[in-house]
């Protein structure tokens, strides 16, 4: 303990714990086998930290108390130290209630006698057994501990330190909470420090050593103020050196060390833990630079377990059901080969002890979990082969986990994902250099030396001739080698989409099997009219010699034969009120009737209605009414007129509503801190101009709230794609959320809904400067990139706050960036915007109207207005819905033509290639109607026919099926080659005859234009024509070809 007045202890934190160590002895009695139990003193031993005595001093006290004994019975706690340790003890005296505390002050000075006895007299006759800490119980060789031992006499000394790990196991709140901050700050160094400090190594290409880069570690850990966290200094340590590790060799126990090898840039795994306030946390990650695929799955393999695994994690399961759920997952995934790669122990309990070794993850541990309990969770495959190779590798992932009431929770938090982990570094390398070095070390090291220094001092214009040469032959051996590929990639493409498109018509054929025998056939029927159940409902006013509109019931009295009959306005087509003559006023009513197209303004369920009673009711087609009196006419019309027009709005607005997908509540989050994006503007707007707010992370969704207090929620279940796209070209770093259903704004239905922030203002004007080196310029670009980059990480981390938030509630939410190497140029819309690909979409979401294209909606795509004279083309983008139109891209340069196909190749996408534009709204029609539309034959099941999209394809199948015969053909072609080229020989002599019995010339066949002379003649007798026309003739003259009919071209000349 320091000699320090100022440390105290805390009293009420003391009593508690030791009460909740004593009421645990006799509940697991089983366990302890004792009810008195002896601590001894700590051992001063700096390699371990963690000894178990230190530990229940820390645990008790909240310091190490060196030469201090503890004596725990059934009613008594004794306590045995130096006069100033008792003192620090004594405030806690008749804190407890069923135990009392006994302080007994040794002077060392007295020897141990006195000690001695004073501690045999609360030894319990009866007892037959003491508790210790077996393993320093019996290393212990202090003066006070051997006396205790001769005094302890013949009974029996039993281990207690497994029960002891089974009370400090459960965390009380207040550890709970500095769990958390500890685990907070292990993640944070991480983030801050290790992750940029290893992508600054692998983008600089830095050779360090793991031990010196673990050291870097381990001093940001123990100064967190590097990384600008105000936490005191002396609340902070490292659990243990760092431990890293690459190049091949590889351990994933907790005991392994950082060796002095330089680091590799291959498969780095990472381990770090801090200690905050004496409470440990840990994590560990795997980082995988330029993995192959076996790599790359094996390590989603590894993620999917650790979710599996958690869901075993929760009250009452035996810890070793977690190395069961690893097998059973392994093997449920077909890998039994890997189970045998699995560590014997996959994590601890931690706490102050780092590793309690009571409560290892291993296969034999039958302690069950319990609620409050906290563990490193370390999932790791160790000697995975190397596919084709004899090498191994390892992959590893620790996270420290909380047991809560009904599953466990992630305290270390930092994202994981592969896409998170792993870095591709793209090099440039030269095959010529390989190839040249090649050549000039045949002939040995002194011939190379003899030679450049002759050609140095010699002739150097023909050492540069032949550099030249041998330049200008590497060239083009690589255009040619380039050319080669790229036919070569244009053909394995195509094969490539022929399988893919065969297994897309499989696979369509069986989502439509499964939606016809899941589908439930509702037919809307048609809605029965009623306005007016009896006479006696009709308003006041209506009599049988007037126009009576019901604004109310939506009807409309005309008078017929003396009575007032009510029409609905629903079935009235149009109102007309011709201008009236000299003695009357006319109304004409046009009404719905069966035998003529219904327009599209009509109510649907007119349609429907005719159609139901179209084959046996007849219907009033015209209404026409006659009044000396225009009055009422012309007031009824007016009426009408705004009816109709209310009406419309209605079905209009009713119809908006029924499309509608009712949206879950808003689960906001409680007694934890709400992550807020601020001062975020939103598109569409919600109402004015611009609506800027803050946006929110709950449990179920996200909530924006904009500067007028409205909100606007969008559920993680009803996100299709959520976007982040930071600000690298553009003007704003943006999130995007693509809806599943649309939801209202304002008076609107939207699927698409974002959230932005200008990095300058649009409308900024850029002053004109005298010079690039303006130091004003120099600066204002200075801070526009810092605050670029503030901006990017800013959403950046609110993006992955968004994802953990919404996998912690059992939610699947992943944001996509854009691809801008993948990114070209379209009109999707009117405008040619900059469209980029990301995982699950095509997207503009910079400009307005929106463009998101969801892969997973998109059937087919095909390319029009493919040809060599074209400089773009056209791309339509197919829906699996057919009775919806598809999207088009219009006007894209034909040099993206073979990175677009790559890229759809790549995502599993069928695509074809057509000369013209073709009427899809037709096509569609056709294919909605055709059940055997991916079907190979036609519906007697013998025809054949082209399977789902393969008509659209110019060339496919056919060529590839020809390539046999045209194999089979070339078996004939040597054979035949005499015939055929003598053939030849008397064709081309044929020919030469004739040509050299004509007098004509290739030249002669073309079509020559007329000469200047002629062109003046033409010129001036056509201003003779047009001078002599009438006046008739100049007021609707006739444009007429001029005499050439094209502009005129010059003779030749030779």
């Amino acid at each position: 303990m320091p000699n320090d007045d100022a440390y105290q202890l805390d009293v009420d934190r003391f009593a508690g714990r030791i009460e909740k160590l004593h009421a645990h002895i006799p509940k697991h009695g089983s366990v302890y086998n004792t009810k008195t139990i002896l601590f001894t003193p700590p051992i001063s031993d700096s390699e371990n930290p963690y000894a178990k005595s230190k530990v229940m001093h820390t645990y008790l006290f909240g310091y190490e108390l060196p030469d201090t004994l503890l004596l725990l019975t059934e009613t008594t706690l004794v306590f045995v130290g130096s006069k100033k340790k008792c003192e620090f003890l004594r405030p806690a005296v008749g804190s407890t209630k069923k135990i009392d505390i006994e302080i007994i002050v040794w002077n060392k000075k007295d020897g141990v006698e006195s000690v001695i006895n004073e501690i045999a007299d609360y030894l319990p006759a009866e007892t037959n057994t003491v508790g210790v800490l077996k393993k320093e119980y019996d290393s212990h060789t202090s003066k006070l501990v051997v006396a205790i031992k001769k005094t302890i006499g013949g009974r029996e000394i039993v281990d207690v330190s497994h029960g002891l790990s089974l009370c400090l196991g459960v965390k009380a709140p207040e550890e709970a909470e500095l769990l958390q901050k500890s685990a907070v700050l292990t993640n944070k160094v991480l983030k801050h420090f290790f992750i940029p400090r290893l992508e600054n190594i692998i983008d600089e290409e830095i050779s360090i050593t793991h031990e010196n880069l673990a050291q870097e570690v381990e001093a940001v850990i123990e100064q967190p103020e590097k990384i600008n966290l105000k936490v005191p200094q002396a609340d902070v340590e490292s659990c243990y050196f760092p431990i890293l590790q690459s190049g091949g060799s590889y351990d994933l126990k907790v005991s392994a060390q950082s060796s002095d090898q330089v680091l590799k840039h291959d498969i780095i795994i990472a381990s770090l833990g801090a200690r905050y306030k004496m409470y440990c946390s840990n994590v560990a990650r795997t980082f995988l630079i330029d993995p192959p695929k076996h790599v790359n799955a094996a390590y989603d393999l590894l993620l999917r377990m650790q979710e599996a695994v958690m869901k075993e994690m929760i009250p009452g399961r035996p810890l070793k059901s977690v190395r069961t759920a690893a097998a059973k997952f392994l093997k449920g995934e077909g890998r039994e080969d890997l189970i045998a790669c699995l560590p014997k122990s996959l994590g601890f309990a931690v706490g102050i002890d780092f590793k309690d070794s009571a409560l290892q993850l291993n296969s034999k541990n039958s302690a069950p979990f319990r609620n409050g309990m906290i563990f490193y969770l370390g999932l790791g495959l160790q000697n995975i082969p190397h596919a084709g190779s004899d090498k191994t590798y390892a992959l590893m992932i620790g996270d420290t986990v909380s047991i809560s009431i009904d599953k466990a929770n992630l305290l270390t938090k930092h994202a994981k994902e592969l896409t998170n982990v792993t870095y591709i570094i793209s090099k440039d390398e030269e095959s010529d250099a390989g190839s040249d070095s090649s050549d000039d070390d045949v002939g040995g090291g002194k011939n190379d030396k003899s030679k450049s220094s002759k050609s140095s001092n010699g002739d150097g214009d023909a050492l540069m001739a032949r550099d030249l040469d041998k330049s200008s032959k590497r060239s083009s051996a690589r255009t040619a080698e380039v050319n080669a590929g790229a036919l070569n990639a244009a053909a394995d493409r195509e094969k490539k989409q022929i399988q893919i498109m065969k297994r897309r018509n499989e696979e369509r054929l069986r989502e439509l099997a499964r939606s016809k025998a899941t589908e439930e056939d509702e037919e809307n029927e048609a809605e029965e009219l009623s306005t007016y159940r009896k006479t006696s409902a009709y308003p006041e006013g209506a009599m049988g010699h007037v126009v009576k509109v019901d604004m109310t019931n939506e009807a409309i009295l005309l008078p017929i034969n003396g009575m007032p009959t009510p029409f609905h306005i629903s079935t009235i087509k149009s109102v007309v009120l011709p201008d009236p003559d000299n003695r009357a006023t006319y109304l004409r009513i046009n009404f719905y009737g069966a035998g003529q197209a219904v327009p599209k303004d009509a109510s649907p369920n007119i349609a429907k209605l005719i159609a139901k009673h179209s084959h046996w009711a007849s219907f009033v087609r015209e209404v026409t009414l006659r009044s000396l009196d225009g009055n009422n006419l012309t007031q009824a019309y007016r009426q009408i007129a705004e009816l109709r027009k209310r009406f419309r709005n209605r079905i209009t607005r009713d119809l908006l509503q029924s499309t509608l997908v009712t949206q879950d509540k808003l689960q906001r989050i409680k007694n934890e801190r709400i992550s807020r994006l601020s001062d975020v503007t939103m598109r569409p707007v919600l109402s004015g101009r611009k609506t800027q707010g803050n946006l929110e992370v709950h449990a179920n969704g996200l909530r924006f709230v904009s500067q007028k207090g409205e909100l606007l929620d969008i559920m993680y279940n009803n996100i299709q794609n959520a976007i982040f796209q930071p600000c690298e070209s553009e003007v704003m770093v943006l999130l995007h959320f693509h809806l599943k259903n649309d939801i209202m704004i304002g008076k609107k239905k939207h699927n698409d809904v974002q959230f932005y922030t200008e990095v300058v203002d649009v409308s900024l004007q850029v002053d004109n400067r005298t010079t690039i080196y303006d130091p004003d310029e120099m600066d204002d670009e200075q801070r526009e990139r810092q605050l670029r980059k503030k901006l990017n990480m800013a959403f950046k981390e609110f993006a992955r706050k968004v994802e953990s938030t919404a996998k912690k509630y059992d939610h699947d939410l992943e944001f996509d960036v854009p691809y801008r190497d993948l990114g070209f140029y379209g009109t999707p819309h009117r405008e040619m915007v900059f469209l980029q690909p990301t995982l699950h979409s095509l997207i503009n979401v910079t400009e307005t109207p929106f463009c998101c294209v969801p892969l997973d909606e998109i059937d087919h795509v095909h390319f029009e207005r493919i040809t060599f004279a074209s400089k773009a083309f056209d791309m339509v983008f197919i829906n699996k819905d057919f009775s919806k139109q598809p999207w088009r891209v219009d006007m894209v340069g034909n040099d993206d033509k073979d990175s677009i196909q790559d890229w759809l190749t790549d995502m599993e996408i069928s695509f074809t290639e057509g000369p013209m534009n073709l009427n899809w709204k037709q096509i569609m029609n056709t294919i909605s109607g055709d059940d055997r539309f991916y079907e190979e034959t036609e519906d007697d099941l013998v025809t054949p026919k082209e399977a789902g999209w393969e008509f659209l394809r110019m060339v496919g199948k056919e060529s590839d099926e020809s390539d046999d015969d045209d194999e089979e053909d070339d078996e004939y072609s040597e054979d035949g080659e005499e015939e055929e080229s003598g053939s030849e020989t008397e064709e081309s002599e044929d020919y030469a005859s004739e040509s050299s019995e004509g007098s004509y010339r290739d030249d002669d066949l073309e079509e020559e234009g007329m000469d200047w002379d002629d062109m003046e003649r033409e010129a001036a007798a056509s201003d003779r024509r047009k001078s002599n026309r009438d006046a008739e003739e100049e007021e609707g003259p006739k444009k007429r070809r001029r005499g050439s009919n094209a502009q005129p071209t010059r003779k030749r000349r030779r």
